[in-house]
C-alpha cells in the first residue's frame, strides 16, 4: 500500500508537470492559472496546491524537470565523441533537437522570457544556476579541444561558453520569430554546421 501511496503522488506530480508544460505551450506563461492547471490535469485545484505553493514555483519546476532532462541527454552524446570539434557540433546538434521537439514550449518561453524567469528572485537565481552548470559543461568541451590542440589556448573557455548558449538560442529565437517551426534532419544539421561555422570561425572572409 505504502508503494502505491508514493506511486500516485508520483503520478500526479508529473501530470502536473505534463499538464502545465502543455499548457504553456497552448497559451503561454502569463495565461497560466493554478485553475487552468488543474482542469487540465482533470484534478482538483486544491491537489495542484499539495504539490507547488504558488505558480512560481510551479513554473520553476518545470523548467528544472526540463533542462536535467536535456542535460543528461546532452552530456550522454557528447561523451562519445572524442575530438573537441566534434563533441561541440554534438553539444549544438542535441541542443537544437531538444528545442525542436519542444519548439511550442520553447517559442513561448524564448519570447516570454522576462515574464518567465524574472517573476521571482528565486526564479532569477535558479535560472542562473542551471545556465552555469551548462557553460561550465561547454567550457570544460573547449578545454579538451585546446588540450587536443584544435582550439586556441589563449580563450576565455567560460565566456566561449557563454558566447556559444547565446548563439544556440538566439538561433532558435530567430526561426520561431520567423515561422520556421517544423524541422528536419536536414534543417537540424544545417542549423549545427551554420552555429558551429560561425562559433569557430566567424564571419569574415579567409
Amino acid at each position: 500500500m505504502a508503494e502505491n501511496n508514493i506511486l500516485d503522488k508520483y503520478d500526479k506530480y508529473e501530470l502536473i508537470l505534463s499538464s502545465s508544460r502543455k499548457l504553456i505551450e497552448d497559451i503561454g506563461f502569463s495565461a497560466l492559472t493554478m485553475d487552468k492547471v488543474a482542469h487540465k490535469a482533470g484534478i482538483a485545484k486544491g491537489t495542484v496546491y499539495l504539490y507547488f505553493k504558488d505558480k512560481n514555483e510551479l513554473m520553476e519546476k518545470v523548467l528544472s524537470s526540463g533542462f536535467e532532462k536535456m542535460f543528461e541527454k546532452i552530456k550522454d552524446a557528447v561523451g562519445k565523441e572524442e575530438s573537441g570539434i566534434n563533441k561541440l557540433k554534438m553539444l549544438i546538434g542535441e541542443n537544437i533537437k531538444h528545442i525542436y521537439e519542444n519548439r511550442y514550449f520553447f517559442k513561448t518561453i524564448f519570447l516570454d522570457e522576462v515574464n518567465v524567469v524574472f517573476l521571482k528572485k528565486k526564479s532569477k537565481e535558479s535560472f542562473n544556476l542551471r545556465r552555469k552548470r551548462y557553460t561550465d559543461f561547454i567550457a570544460e568541451v573547449i578545454k579538451s579541444g585546446i588540450e587536443s590542440k584544435e582550439f586556441r589556448k589563449d580563450l576565455d573557455v567560460s565566456k566561449a561558453g557563454y558566447m556559444l548558449v547565446s548563439m544556440i538560442k538566439t538561433s532558435a529565437i530567430y526561426n520561431f520569430m520567423n515561422d520556421r517551426l517544423e524541422t528536419t534532419a536536414e534543417t537540424i544539421e544545417k542549423d549545427t554546421q551554420e552555429i558551429l561555422s560561425l562559433f569557430l570561425h566567424g564571419i569574415a572572409v579567409k
